[in-house]
């Protein structure tokens, strides 16, 4: 089997704790270049990790090498363009979330990939999680019933310095902890659900703390076609003395918390315990989910599977979000049925 060619854009945090490490362990595929506006990064990276060529623009990057792959991996409104120059050059690309600023730029990308052939993955990494996976295969087979409620959220402790300059700049990130992370919470939700149609939605944004032009703390509740409700709520640093990660779902038989992962279920007239013994306790789900990621775009690479976060789940996704800024900056419900 040929090596597969593979290149990065975007050295960060990410990138250099799980990417590139997992990247230079697959058997068959070379990390041939990386792609950093910060010069003295990239090529301290270069040389930590072994990688032949360091390129400062993606243009001159996508000219001169010959990849089957490629990882995007950069502040969020360069997804957009760069996933448009990889398509373009018919390379096929893993975007890391958002797929793009929003949702019109996000379907341009997706029918671009679609009429090319050229596979074009969203890094929406919860869906890989080893307890996202058992839970949406308990709920795929009816095992806690009709699901009625998910209730999800993401709340960072305070801290003096949460968060990058660039993110607090709507041009540069989009929107702010929504987009950075209630969309990780939301598409999770949807994703356990088998992605029902969204019949409206209400949004709240509060700027506390950061300073930017950007939300820091937000709430959603979501309805959906079935009218199940989801609620996220999301800050990046609250009155907290620590982080609180969670997702429950509740259905009409039973119900699911997820970080832990517990499951339970009304049997022969009694609430029972049926979590699974989890093969691998003291995994870590957060960096276990970007490697199996990893793993499973370059299955993708090699036709052996197909994705399963396509581009067309970034097109829905960002018009819920659209939807929760401006449920938020009109004070009222926004369908999405009408």
């Amino acid at each position: 089997m040929d090596k597969l060619k593979i290149a990065l854009v975007g050295a960060g945090g990410i990138s250099q704790i799980v990417r590139i490490p997992v990247l230079k362990k697959i058997e068959n595929l070379e990390l041939v270049a990386i792609c950093e506006v910060d010069e003295a990064k990239a090529s301290f990276i270069a040389d930590k990790y072994e990688i032949n060529n360091v390129y400062f623009d993606i243009q001159s990057m996508l000219n001169e090498e010959k990849l089957d792959g490629l990882f995007i991996c950069t502040p969020n409104n360069f997804h957009y363009p760069m996933a448009l120059a990889a398509l373009e050059h018919k390379v096929p690309a893993l975007v890391e979330k958002p797929l793009a600023l929003n949702a019109e730029q996000a379907r341009r990308l997706a029918e671009k990939s679609n009429k090319s052939g050229v596979p074009l993955v969203i890094g929406m990494n919860y869906r890989f999680r080893d307890d996202a996976v058992i839970l949406k295969d308990f709920l795929a087979k009816n095992e806690l019933g009709e699901a009625f409620y998910v209730k999800t959220g993401w709340l960072r402790q305070w801290q003096k310095h949460p968060h990058q300059p660039w993110m607090l700049d709507k041009k540069i990130s989009g929107g702010g902890v929504l987009m950075d992370m209630g969309i990780q919470l939301i598409d999770l939700a949807l994703w356990l659900l088998d992605q029902p149609k969204i019949k409206n939605v209400r949004g709240y944004t509060y700027n506390l703390f950061s300073g930017g032009n950007v939300e820091d703390s937000a709430l959603a509740v979501i309805e959906t076609e079935h009218d199940a409700v989801i609620t996220v709520e999301v800050a990046w640093q609250m009155h907290l003395e620590k982080d609180m990660t969670y997702t429950h779902v509740f259905g009409r038989q039973g119900g699911a918390f997820m970080n832990p992962l517990r499951l339970y279920k009304e049997m022969h007239g009694n609430l029972v315990n049926v979590t699974p013994v989890h093969s691998k306790p003291n995994v870590d789900n957060f960096k276990s989910a970007f490697e199996i990621e990893i793993h499973h775009f370059i299955e993708v690479l090699r036709g052996n599977t197909e994705p399963v976060t396509p581009a067309e789940d970034g097109i829905y996704m960002l018009q819920i979000i659209d939807a929760i800024y401006e449920s938020a900056r009109k004070g009222t419900q926004i369908n999405l049925m009408e």
